[in-house]
């Protein structure tokens, strides 16, 4: 939706610049190259961010039903890992051979 929202703007801007300006029309064609490759950029960075929150989520699910999931060639469990939420990780528990070491859920299969 606010990508839509965006467009409607940019496509706002484009009419007034078309109609009230003196630009000439290779700068306008510039200017439009400028804000279609933000925009692209934008929403390419907002689907990778989709995609990494997803591969989050299913090793967190996996994770929380004591299925075993690897990690940077580490088998991880729920007994030798405990699951941070804020950094949606995965931090080895005090006592076992991983104490300390932190996996991102999102490199997990």
């Amino acid at each position: 939706m606010v990508y839509f929202l965006w467009f409607i703007i940019s496509l706002l801007a484009f009419v007034w610049m078309h109609y009230f300006t003196e630009l000439s029309n290779r700068n306008k064609a510039l200017i439009t190259l400028i804000v279609t490759l933000v925009v692209a950029n934008a929403a390419l960075i907002n689907f990778m961010n989709d995609k990494e929150g997803e591969l989050a989520a299913a090793a967190q699910l996996k994770f929380t039903n004591n299925e075993t999931i690897v990690c940077q060639d580490i088998n991880v469990t729920n007994k030798e890992f405990s699951y941070s939420v804020g950094t949606q990780s995965f931090v080895g528990n005090k006592g076992s051979k991983y104490d300390s070491k932190i996996l991102s859920a999102s490199e997990c299969r």
